[in-house]
C-alpha cells in the first residue's frame, strides 16, 4: 500500500508502509500528521488509521504506549483490545469505556491542560511538538528529572535545615519527562545555560579575589555577575517544573506555553 503525508502545507508521497515506519521512528513525522491512501475517503490523522504496535518514539526507551495511560511498557506488559494497546492497569478501565461507548480518557496522549498547567504521568511521551511555541520538535526530547514536596515540610527549616534535607529526600515524589523543544527553543536554553554557569563562575571568583584584595568595588561586580547569572540563566535555561505530584501519580507541571496547551484536551480529573 502508498501513502501520502502532509507536513507544513505540503504533501508528500507515494511512500511504502516501511518508508511511513521509518519516517515516524526518525520523528520526521508524527501520530498526528495527516496521511492518506488509495481509498480512503479524506485526509486523517496517522493515529486514526494505523492499528498495530506503534514504532518507539525517538528519545523515549522502547516499548508500546498505553492509549488510556499514554505511559510506555514492553511488548509483553500491554495486550491489544479494539485495535489499541492497553497496559494491565488500564484494561478494565478501558473495557469499561468500551462498553459504555466512550473513548480512553487519554485519548492516545496521556496529557492534558489544566488552565496554565499540565497534566500527565511520569514517562509519558510528549507529542513531536515544542513545549513554548507548538513548533516541530523533529524527534528531539530533553530528559527532565523533576520532583515535589508538599510546601507544609518547608516548616521544618524553622527547627534544622539539616533535618528538613532529609525528610525532604524520604517524601519528595518523582516524575521523569521526555518534553519536546524546537531548534529555537533549544539554542536560547543553551544560551541560558552558557551565560548562567559565566555568570555564577565568575561572580563567585570576582567575590573571591575581592576578599583577599579587600576591594569593596570587585565585590559589590562580582555579587552584580552572580545575581545576573543565577536570573538569567533562570529565565532562559528553564523548561518545566512540577506544581504537585498527587498519590495516583498525576503530575501537575507548570512552564508550557499557551501555543501548545490550547492543542490538548482538557483535564476532567479530579
Amino acid at each position: 500500500m502508498n501513502w501520502f503525508y502532509s507536513t507544513d502545507g505540503q504533501r508528500t508521497g507515494p511512500i511504502s508502509e516501511a518508508q511511513l515506519d521509518e519516517l515516524l521512528r526518525s520523528g520526521k513525522i508524527n501520530r498526528d500528521t495527516l496521511v492518506w491512501h488509495e481509498g480512503m475517503a479524506d485526509w486523517q490523522p496517522l493515529n486514526a488509521v494505523r492499528s498495530g504496535a506503534p514504532p518507539p518514539i525517538p528519545g523515549m526507551p522502547g516499548g508500546i504506549v498505553c492509549v488510556e495511560c499514554g505511559r510506555t511498557f514492553p511488548p509483553g506488559e500491554v495486550i491489544q483490545l479494539n485495535n489499541s494497546w492497553v497496559c494491565a492497569q488500564c484494561k478494565p478501565i478501558f473495557l469499561q469505556r468500551l462498553t459504555e461507548g466512550v473513548a480512553p480518557s487519554g485519548a492516545g496522549t496521556g496529557i492534558w491542560r489544566l488552565g496554565k498547567q499540565m497534566v500527565t504521568r511520569s514517562e509519558t511521551p510528549f507529542p513531536d511538538r515544542c513545549i513554548k511555541c507548538n513548533a516541530p520538535a523533529n524527534g528531539f526530547r530533553l530528559k527532565r528529572t523533576l520532583y515535589w514536596q508538599h510546601p507544609a515540610y518547608y516548616l521544618l527549616l524553622l527547627c534544622n535545615l539539616l533535618i528538613l534535607l532529609i525528610v525532604v529526600l524520604i517524601v519528595r515524589k518523582k516524575a521523569v519527562l521526555h518534553i519536546g523543544l524546537c531548534e529555537l527553543h533549544r539554542s536560547q536554553r543553551k544560551v541560558g545555560l552558557a551565560v548562567g554557569w559565566s555568570g555564577a563562575i565568575g561572580g563567585i571568583a570576582l567575590i573571591v579575589v575581592a576578599i583577599v584584595l579587600q576591594s569593596g568595588w570587585m565585590a559589590l561586580a562580582g555579587v552584580a555577575a552572580l545575581l545576573f547569572g543565577c536570573i538569567y540563566g533562570g529565565i532562559k535555561a528553564s523548561t518545566v517544573a512540577a506544581s504537585k505530584i498527587t498519590k495516583d501519580q498525576n503530575v501537575y507541571v507548570r512552564g508550557a506555553k499557551r501555543e501548545f496547551l490550547d492543542t490538548l484536551p482538557e483535564w476532567k480529573g479530579s
